[in-house]
């Protein structure tokens, strides 16, 4: 019976390891401000027309009930 009771507390230690990890990984992505930006990106940032089209593009992909990708 010890054996038993010892192997869920394993159990249940894992699956909390498991959550917290997975939380960890999340944060980290989401927090990520390395602002990393292609030599494309930065054209594209720095034009104020590329922008307005790109605005636009993302605008009329919102009002849009589904699902559209943006090409730039």
């Amino acid at each position: 019976m010890d054996t038993k009771k010892n192997d869920t507390t394993e159990t249940w230690l894992a699956i909390i390891l498991g959550v917290l990890a997975v939380l960890l990984v999340k944060s980290l992505f989401e927090n990520d401000d390395s602002k990393i930006v292609s030599k494309k990106g930065r054209k594209i940032l720095s034009d104020q027309e590329k922008m307005k089209e790109v605005n636009e593009k993302i605008s009329k992909s919102e009002k849009s009930d589904e699902h559209q990708e943006i090409f730039i």
